[in-house]
């Protein structure tokens, strides 16, 4: 028996579809205006590559708000809301594809000349570091508890740029921080011959590009199975890791 590949049985039912608005919240190198006022960034070019090989108009659309973008999303402005984690409650604004695109995994940044120094298994193996944190970041429950703990060696700062920069003038030992945020900095200032991370993450966590409940139709779930099944042959066929690499930022399998 002959197989229909699923996208030729989909793509009837949207030859007249209307233009999916696709928005998201400013966070480079994965969302950003470019010289050129045009959006760029990892998440960017993800949407454009499966919805254009899906042949579905997009138009994208971000803000510096998560806030905004939350009540957007709730109101129906948008049809596409993304690079969102699992959170229980927002299932109830939210449709979530099974393909996650993104991993977000937190790590302890070193400088290259500690990498055979310092360890982690355990938050334990830090207490003889000095440590930096950001305010207001939300790390761990176990992190956060550390940082009350006077046998630790915490310094905090409030701007998150700063700390990679600390690092590297010797004035802490240890950093955590998003392997993407990180690496964005990294390549931004140059600084790969001189900062590393440790293997073991802080937290990892799958990300997802979800579809707004308010502006669902009747075409919603075969738009859903159709991007999931082409980001599942992105992910196999090397395309979606080849887009990683465009941006410097490690690989880890979603």
């Amino acid at each position: 028996m002959r197989v229909i590949p699923l996208l030729w049985l989909l793509f009837p039912l949207w030859l007249n579809a209307r233009e999916l608005v696709i928005c998201g919240t400013l966070e480079a190198p994965l969302k950003f205006i470019n010289a050129a006022g045009q959006p760029q960034g990892l998440d960017i070019d993800i949407v454009t590559a499966i919805f254009g090989k899906l042949g579905l108009p997009i138009k994208i659309e971000l803000t510096d708000s998560g806030a905004r973008l939350t009540r957007n999303a709730e109101s129906g402005v948008c049809d596409v809301v993304m690079t969102h984690s699992y959170k229980p409650e927002r299932e109830s604004y939210l449709l979530y594809p099974q393909q996650a695109h993104l991993r977000h995994s937190w790590h302890f940044f070193v400088r290259k000349s500690d990498l055979l120094t310092i360890r982690y298994e355990t938050l334990a193996d830090l207490k003889p570091w000095r440590i930096g944190v950001t305010k207001d970041f939300s790390y761990t429950p176990e992190l956060a508890a550390a940082m009350a703990d006077p046998a630790y060696h915490f310094q905090e700062v409030t701007m998150n740029q700063l700390q990679l920069r600390k690092l590297i003038a010797n004035r802490i030992d240890v950093v955590p921080m998003p392997l993407v945020t990180a690496f964005a900095q990294i390549h931004e200032e140059k600084l790969g011959d001189l900062v590393d991370y440790l293997p073991r993450p802080l937290k990892s966590s799958p990300y997802f590009n979800t579809w707004a409940r308010a502006r669902a139709d009747a075409q919603t779930p075969a738009q859903m199975a159709a991007y999931d099944n082409e980001l599942l042959h992105m992910k196999r066929d090397g395309r979606l890791k080849a887009l990683y690499n465009k941006y410097g930022i490690p690989y880890i399998e979603p």
